[in-house]
């Protein structure tokens, strides 16, 4: 599965969405791969919420 264009963009808005998780403050300590595996993962919780 490819990643939209603007996916950082929807990072932002999913982690502010799920941001009682608490991962918000780790955020810029993790790398680009993490950051994809938190995004796909929240997407994922996103569509399921719906």
């Amino acid at each position: 599965m490819r990643l939209p264009n603007d996916w950082l963009n929807d990072l932002e808005l999913l982690a502010w969405r799920f941001s009682h998780l608490g991962f918000s403050p780790d955020l810029a300590g993790m790398t680009a791969i993490e950051l994809e595996g938190l995004y796909r993962y929240l997407a994922r919780l996103a569509d399921v919420a719906r």
